[in-house]
């Protein structure tokens, strides 16, 4: 009997049951690997509070800034550090070349250059030694952040708190209010051509101008004009160099004679009263004022177009010649024989020529406003001129000799150095008042 094997039963899936061991589920935080991130990150905040330790054991505290300068108060002298400031200012450029293109129409306008770059004309201010600059702002001679004295004649506000370097005839910033002036070189028409004037020709024209031509600017249109315009408020020039004319208002290869400087603009008072014009100039110094003129305080007059610094004439405008057809020759060209003047010990020059001159009175209402115009001029090689205003009825300091010192004529606040070298610039009274400047009004010309 033979026995049939049943066939094998083919296993399948279902039929096979794996084991199951008992497995731990992981949780999001270690599947995401925390047990390692955790472990370097300990291991990273110990090495940098190590380093961090480190650190802070091998840096030193950093050096102390040495100071070479002295303290201003007490252990040295203070003049060295104000010394070595004003050394740091001058390595700065202040003057800047300006490029002009002559005869080329142009819709573009170039603005004026900051104030820093006021002109500076130190060949032709050479003494060789320091002294108050006109003008200076700093505390050695009027008011300013700084302080300073200035080099050699230099004059103005200067840079900063007191540099004393502005040219003496103005500021070539036109935001400045104060009186326009404008140069001409009559030695030469506006083509260049030579005129051949002379002493007495070029005195002439000046006399035609604030006589005969009513001070019409456009007789001067003629001549040749300087391409800078300056703006000044006030004139306390000393005794110095004419170059220094042509070359403040941008031509310093014109010659220094024969040249005319006109300054015109509207003002208004500072009060009501009765005023005149106190001054004296080498060689030409015409005032108008609210279009009279009021002062011819020159050495040469311009309206009688001569000079008027020789004995005789001196005598004459004195009154004490004795000669009436001469005096009454004056009194033609202006003057009220006798002329009234005024002596300084810093005067000689001008002492020696008959004085600091005193002019016409004129009256003003406080707030009104009025024109006025100076012309200065130059017929030789040296130019200097002071402008002072005095108020009838008011009692002024004087000086040991009894003369009363009078208050500049200006149009702000700043105050030159007062003169104390004997070259023409009187003392002068820094209480007096200040007359405003009106900008926008246009004076001469007509």
């Amino acid at each position: 009997m033979s026995l049939k094997r049943k066939p094998p039963v083919p296993l399948t899936t279902a039929s096979v049951v794996p084991p199951s061991p008992h497995v731990k589920k992981r949780t999001l935080w270690q599947r995401m690997g925390a047990g390692s991130l955790s472990v370097s990150i300990i291991f990273h905040i110990m090495l940098l509070a190590i380093g961090a330790f480190w650190v802070l054991r091998v840096v030193q505290d950093p050096p102390k800034k040495v100071d070479f300068m002295p303290p201003s108060g007490g252990g040295g002298e203070p003049s060295a550090e104000v010394e070595a400031k004003r050394k740091r200012l001058n390595a700065v450029p202040r003057d800047m070349p300006r490029l002009v293109a002559m005869d080329v129409a142009s819709s573009i306008t170039l603005p004026e250059p900051d104030p820093s770059s006021q002109l500076i004309a130190l060949d032709a201010l050479t003494s060789g030694k320091p002294s108050g600059g006109l003008g200076g702002s700093g505390s050695g001679g009027g008011k300013g952040n700084g302080t300073g004295k200035g080099i050699g004649d230099g004059t103005g506000p200067g840079l900063g708190g007191g540099g004393g370097f502005q040219n003496p005839f103005g500021m070539i910033d036109g935001r400045k209010s104060a009186l326009v002036g404008n140069f001409y070189d009559l030695k030469q028409k506006k083509d260049g051509t030579a005129t051949g004037f002379d002493e007495s020709a070029t005195l002439q024209v000046i006399s035609d101008f604030v006589t005969k031509d009513n001070w019409n600017i456009r007789k001067l249109d003629d001549f040749f004009k300087a391409p800078n315009t300056l703006y000044q408020t006030k004139f306390y020039i000393p005794i110095m160099s004419a170059a220094l004319a042509p070359e403040a208002f941008g031509c310093k290869d014109v010659k220094p004679v024969f040249w005319v400087a006109h300054y015109r603009g509207m003002i208004e008072a500072p009060k009501s009263g009765r005023f005149r014009f106190v001054g004296r100039a080498d060689n030409v110094m015409v005032v108008r004022f609210n279009k009279k003129v009021v002062l011819d305080g020159g050495d040469y007059s311009a309206r009688v177009a001569r000079p008027i610094w020789d004995a005789g004439t001196i005598a004459v405008l004195a009154g004490t010649s004795g000669n009436r057809d001469q005096e009454k020759e004056m009194r033609r060209g202006g003057y009220d024989i006798p002329v009234k003047s005024y002596h300084y010990p810093t005067c000689g020059q001008y002492n020696e020529r008959g004085g600091v001159m005193v002019g016409k009175d004129f009256t003003v209402k406080a707030g009104a406003k009025y024109p006025v115009e100076i012309l200065l001029s130059e017929l030789g090689g040296l130019f200097g001129a002071s402008l002072m205003i005095e108020e009838d009825g008011v009692e002024y300091k004087k000086d040991a000799a009894g003369t009363p010192i009078l208050p500049l004529f200006r149009l702000d606040a700043d105050l030159p150095a007062p003169s104390t070298e004997n070259r023409g610039s009187p003392p002068y009274d820094p209480e007096g008042p200040v007359w405003k400047f009106i900008p926008g009004e246009v004076v001469g010309g007509i």
